[in-house]
């Protein structure tokens, strides 16, 4: 990245390493380098810590030292001020824990979705009006009535609402059909191109994104880069290109992981578990991944006999 100054990077990464308390690293010596205007797909397998990387660059665990992770210049944990600058949506929102019953629940609150950050909404009247039409949504929708499908799209409604100069994407496409996928995709591309704005987009989905970044960051198992830079750098890539194939960057990330599949087999590593429980194991200080199941938790009752007296 020659000639780029430190003001120039929305992104900037240095030799990051983290680990949960108690755990190994999940991310080793990890780099990464995003100017304005960038749409950088973060490819890599279950658990390799694209979750992990995404929610850093969110502001929601602390790094050492402090340098590591820079988002517009600024620390990312400890410059608030990012809030109103910054965007992540992750496939945890509107689920709750619940009593006796387990994690990941939808919340089932009777609210209409004109209703739900009113203000914010009241804010950006034309925004609003654009998203919801690209979205498909029905403003009068209410939130214990929707489908899966539909609760997605109004948190990408929520979450957009607010102009943002970093987009932190995590897996949020799933549950959308193929039309407000391609529509939403359309428009992600329109922003950046017109604000400015850096999006870094993880996912397994890769049809109709063979036009849509303009970066990649191969992220290997190991929490360490594989590969990282411009598309139109990207050898295979150029090569698949050039021979028309169907679906080339498809190809690409199928090449890289099928090569560490098979690394990973003939080593005898089996994939660690890396769900919404697992986090809360892994980083107490993680309240939002509270592990208590809002009654008794896996374990729990070892701590009592069997007429539950402690």
């Amino acid at each position: 990245m020659s000639g780029i100054t430190e003001q120039a990077l929305h992104i900037d990464v240095n030799n990051l390493v983290f680990a949960y308390p108690g755990q190994k690293p999940v991310l080793q010596n990890l780099n990464m380098q995003l100017t304005a205007g960038s749409r950088c797909l973060l490819i890599g397998c279950n658990g390799a810590g694209k979750s992990t990387l995404l929610r850093i660059l969110s502001g929601r665990h602390l790094t050492h030292p402090d340098d590591a992770v820079r988002i517009l210049g600024r620390s990312s944990f400890h410059d608030t001020r990012l809030n109103f600058e910054r965007a992540y949506l992750d496939t945890d929102w509107g689920m709750r824990t619940v009593a006796f019953a387990g994690y990941g629940c939808p919340l089932q609150a009777d609210i209409p979705v004109h209703g739900m950050m009113a203000k914010l909404q009241q804010a950006y009247p034309e925004r609003r009006k654009e998203l919801i039409e690209m979205l498909g949504i029905d403003e009068n929708w209410r939130m214990h009535q929707v489908s899966d499908g539909q609760r997605r799209r109004v948190q990408i409604f929520i979450g957009l609402l607010r102009p943002f100069k970093i987009l932190l994407l995590d897996e949020v496409t799933v549950s959308l059909d193929v039309i407000v996928r391609m529509d939403l995709l359309r428009w992600l591309k329109r922003e950046s191109e017109t604000t400015g704005c850096t999006i870094l987009y993880a996912t397994h989905i890769f049809d109709g994104l063979d036009d849509w970044p303009t970066h990649l960051h191969y992220l290997t198992n190991g929490g360490k880069t594989g590969w990282q830079g411009k598309t139109e750098d990207l050898d295979i890539f150029k090569e698949m290109r050039l021979r028309n194939e169907t679906s080339p960057l498809l190809r690409v990330a199928e090449h890289w992981l099928r090569a560490e599949l098979a690394e990973k087999k003939a080593k005898g590593q089996l994939e660690a578990a890396s769900g919404t429980a697992a986090i809360g194991n892994n980083d107490p200080t993680q309240s939002a991944y509270d592990n208590s199941g809002g009654g008794f938790s896996a374990g729990r009752m070892a701590a009592y006999d069997f007429i539950g007296a402690k």
